[in-house]
């Protein structure tokens, strides 16, 4: 079982996956995680799959930011604002 919380702006790496990701929202009332990989693309995880995920907080990779600025630009929904409505950190 996972006693890693998740806190929104973290990065965090499954060591069973080796997959990283940031927390970009977490919603305790819909027992929600929202997270962002280094690629750009989104996923949820509710509390049950978190708990069992064996994580670690670990650093961002190098070049996350241009990944995601990338894959805003071709959703055309890239701006400054949007970055400050999901929490992610600039």
């Amino acid at each position: 079982m996972n006693h890693v919380k998740a806190q929104q702006g973290q990065w965090y790496s499954d060591r069973s996956t080796r997959e990283i990701f940031c927390v970009i929202a977490v919603d305790e009332s819909d027992g929600l995680i929202d997270v962002r990989d280094g690629y750009g693309d989104i996923d949820e995880f509710d509390l049950a799959e978190w708990d069992a995920m064996d994580l670690e907080p670990c650093t961002s990779p190098e070049d996350w930011r241009r990944s995601w600025e990338d894959s805003e630009a071709e959703d055309g929904d890239f701006s400054s604002d949007t970055h400050q409505m999901r929490g992610i950190p600039r």
